[in-house]
Formats: structure tokens, sequence, C-alpha cells
């Protein structure tokens, strides 16, 4: 009959003990090489996404440049869903002799089946719309450009749940500022005058 002295229960703690070390260690190493990975990949997210928005600039840059046009999109037809954000870039340029403010706005000109645009000219932008569970477009609601310069800006479509599956004409517009706060503008009528020509595009909801 063997009896297991106390080096023998020594021995096995011991064992155990260098046995939970290196699964610490390896633990410890396996996640530093999981964060390491995760955080590279999300550096290289970062700079494809300076990459693009850098070309969609230049793009729209070069767009005003060719045409002479004072506002420019990097896309005028949009094939959206309920809910699911999507984005696009607009250029505008300043013509004046010193730095100047604009003012953005979206208008629901009119819908194929007469749906929710029925009261025309709806302003559909978080900015100038008190109920943002109405607003269909989120952007800077109004932005300074320097003279000569061409400003570009990111907008984000998103559309709420009671915007019915139809094809929307939309009416974008921009306003000039006679200060640099916006706080007037150059009227026509009564009403401020558009700095240009308003763009007009779709949306094909489904």
């Amino acid at each position: 009959m063997k009896i297991f002295g106390p080096e023998l229960k020594k021995t096995g703690s011991l064992q155990l003990s260098i046995n939970a070390i290196v699964i610490l260690i390896l633990a410890i190493t396996i996640l530093g090489l999981g964060l390491g990975f995760i955080k590279k990949q999300f550096s290289s997210l970062g700079e494809q996404f300076e990459q693009v928005s850098s070309e969609i600039k230049s793009e729209i840059i070069e767009k005003i440049r060719q045409s002479g046009d004072l506002l420019v999109f990097n896309k005028m037809e949009f094939n959206v869903q309920v809910g699911k954000p999507d984005q696009f870039y607009i250029g505008i340029k300043n013509t004046g002799q010193a730095e100047s403010c604009f003012k953005m706005q979206i208008k629901c000109i009119q819908s194929l089946t007469g749906g929710l645009c029925s009261s025309q000219n709806q302003l559909l932008v978080s900015g100038a719309n008190p109920d943002v569970s109405e607003s269909w477009f989120k952007l800077f609601e109004q932005v300074n450009i320097a003279a000569g310069d061409v400003g570009v800006y990111p907008i984000t479509l998103q559309l709420p749940g009671n915007v019915l599956p139809d094809t929307y004409l939309m009416k974008f517009e921009i306003f000039k500022g006679l200060d640099p706060s916006c706080s007037s503008f150059e009227e026509e009528g009564g009403v401020p005058k558009p700095y240009t020509t308003p763009k007009q595009f779709y949306l094909y909801v489904r």
C-alpha cells in the first residue's frame, strides 16, 4: 500500500500552478494579438474612408470647375429603403470677394402617387423641421465658405417609418447670407432669393 506524502502534494500543486501561469500567458498573448488585429482593421477602415472622402471632394471640385455650376452633387438619384441611412455629398462655390455664410434647404416637391408631398414644398431637413422624426435629411443648416473657395459637405438621408414606397421629386436650394451669420438674405418678391439655380433630384423609395 502506497501512501502519498506531502512532497507529492506539493509537486502536484506546483505543476498545477505552472500550468495555470502558462495558460494565463497564452491568453494574454492571444488577447494582445486580437486587439492588435482589431485596431489595425479599424485604422485601415478609417484610412479608406478618408481616402474616399478626399476622392469625392476632388471629384466635386473638378465638376464645379468644368461645369461652372455653383452647386454640385456627387449623385442625383437615390434608391433607398425606409430606415436605412444613405450618404451623399454636395459642393458649393463662393464666388464672392469675402467669406460668406450659406444656408441649405431641401424640400419635397411632389410624389408620383401624391402621397406625403401633397403639401408642396414641405421642409424635410432636421435643422429646419422642429419634429426631427419627420426629417428625411441631416445636414449642416448653414456653412461658411472662404472667398473663391469650394465647400464640400456630407448629407445623410434616412427616411422615417411613415414614408411610403414611391418616387419623390426633391428640390435642394442654397441661400447666401448678407452677413457671416446668415441673419439676413437678399430677397426677391419678399422671399429669400436662391444663390444659384436650385437642384432637383429623385428618391426612389422601396
